[in-house]
């Protein structure tokens, strides 16, 4: 599901070319990438969610890199980016676990622009992209090996993400 729904959203994107930022789908990219190595490197020896995420976040980042769409960096861009930055340094200095929280910090400040792109003007199209991202991240915390935080951190601060862009459509 991690990568089937996100895929499919790109595949949505390629056929009605729907306005996207590229700078916003690369550092996705990098997020999804970086939440992959800090799973893996934390303890998570099955990071099904981060894998299907990272492939789906590429795919979607070329479809929208191809498609004439703008690279506009903006203060979301940046605070990823030095947050990734700090996930790094943690990640070497210290260890992955305390590195993820720097990577969740980005991962929710990146979808900030979205937030308030959906609070003036609602897609509700979109509605199925969130709700069944919030059940594969369910579907990850309760099929969890092992309840630590090496294995369901990511699958919770997504799934709560999710849920927050969902309530945003449904209030909306």
């Amino acid at each position: 599901m991690g990568f089937a729904i996100p895929t499919y959203y790109a595949w949505m994107l390629y056929t009605t070319n729907v306005k996207q930022n590229v700078a916003t789908w690369m550092m996705v990219f990098v997020l999804d990438l970086l939440g992959l190595v800090l799973a893996w490197r934390g303890g998570n020896k099955k990071p099904y969610l981060q894998i299907g995420w990272a492939m789906a976040a590429f795919l979607i980042f070329v479809v929208v890199a191809t498609s004439d769409q703008p690279s506009v960096w903006r203060w979301t861009e940046y605070s990823s980016t030095a947050l990734v930055v700090v996930a790094i340094v943690l990640w070497i200095t210290l260890d992955a676990l305390r590195a993820q929280w720097a990577y969740m910090t980005a991962m929710w400040i990146s979808f900030v622009p979205l937030m308030k792109d959906y609070w003036s003007e609602p897609q509700p199209g979109t509605l199925w992209l969130w709700l069944l991202t919030i059940v594969s991240c369910l579907f990850v915390v309760l099929g969890a090996e092992k309840r630590d935080f090496a294995n369901i951190f990511v699958a919770v601060g997504a799934g709560l993400l999710n849920v927050v862009i969902t309530a945003i459509i449904l209030i909306r």
